[in-house]
Order: C-alpha cells, then structure tokens, then sequence
C-alpha cells in the first residue's frame, strides 16, 4: 500500500468516528431517563396548547377516577323535582343518597329511599328505572291496607305525623311479596306511588 492509501484509510476512519459519535450523542439525548417511555412530540404539543403539565393531567384523572368511584359505589347527590315528598322535602332541595346501608342491613319500615322506578310505572307515562324517592310503608310479609284516613300496616293504624294530610283514597288490603317493599309519598294525596303502581323490588 503507498503512502497515499494510509492516509485516505485514516481520514476516512476518522470521519466514521466522528459520525458514530454524533449518533450515539443523539441517541443518549432522545433516550427517556429512569426506564420511562418517551411522550410523543405531538402529545407534549397537546398539553403545552392546553397549558397543562403531565402532573396536572394525572391529577385530573385522579381526581375523576375517585369521584366516579364515590358517585357509583358510595354516595350520589340529587335533588327534589316535585312534592311528592312535602314536607320532608320541598322542591329543589337537595341531598346525598348514601349507597353504604343496605349491602349490609335490610330496609326498614320508616326509611326513605332512592330507588329506580319499577316497570310498572310505565303505564303513567313514566320510563322505568327513573329516579324515584318515596318513604318505605311496609316490608315483606307485611299487610297494608289503606282506608277511613289511615294507613294500617298488620291490621296497626300507623303514626302518620309525617304525612302532610291523610289520605283522601282508598286502597285494599294487599301482602308484601318477598323481595319487595311497599312505598308511600309524605304528600299522600299528591304522589305516584305504591298506591297506583304496586311494590318496589329490593334489588331497585
């Protein structure tokens, strides 16, 4: 080999060098720190239009991943449309219907519940499993019957101090089938109720 030929070998060589060194530069710029994963640029274009960091937007999905979680498993807000339930609850108020209770305690007589409305309802022009919220009148086994002003369940006049007047109706004695509860409205002569369209299922 001449002279010559050892001297374009070794620049050649060295121009090699020094591109395998700019590459590995970049490579060790682009590589993502700790093992994560780069964002992708558009992602990272995203979140600065929106003026957001990464950390708000896990703070973001935290916050309504939880919320869902208490809504679904917990506690749901609502509030009154109408007065079915006066005077214990006046149109627009509002409250928290906890979700807690009856995975572990039967419904009582005397409770007020939430519940989906029963297919029964539709008849009334109503969709079935609409928000309902009436005061549970009697449970299963229980017999109900409603005449002369009074409520009877078992055959016991029940203590209406709740109700906003007696009621004007009259209903004959009917069971509780298992399973299922009987629901009256505090307003008793202006509700759609177990009345009109019978029982509520437990599992509603």
């Amino acid at each position: 080999a001449t002279p010559s030929d050892d001297v374009d070998k070794t620049s050649k060589s060295a121009e090699e060098a020094a591109f395998d060194e700019a590459v590995a530069n970049a490579t060790r710029t682009q590589q993502p720190a700790d093992g994560q994963v780069a964002a992708p640029a558009e992602e990272d274009d995203i979140l600065k239009a929106l003026g957001l960091r990464k950390d708000d937007v896990e703070t973001i999905l935290w916050t309504v991943g939880i919320s869902l979680g208490i809504r679904w498993f917990i506690a749901e807000p609502r509030f009154i449309p109408s007065l079915s339930m006066y005077p214990e609850f006046d149109v627009g108020d509002r409250f928290v219907a906890e979700k807690i209770t009856y995975r572990f305690e039967a419904p009582r007589r005397g409770d007020i519940i939430v519940f989906k409305a029963p297919q029964a309802v539709e008849k009334y022009g109503i969709e079935p499993g609409s928000g309902f919220i009436k005061r549970i009148i009697a449970v299963a086994g229980d017999t109900v019957e409603v005449r002369d002003g009074r409520t009877l369940v078992n055959g016991v006049e029940r203590d209406d101090t709740v109700a906003n007047e007696k009621p004007k109706y009259t209903m004959a004695q009917i069971t509780v089938p298992p399973g299922n509860v009987f629901c009256l409205g505090d307003n008793r002569n202006n509700s759609l109720d177990g009345h009109v369209w019978g029982f509520v299922p437990v599992e509603n």
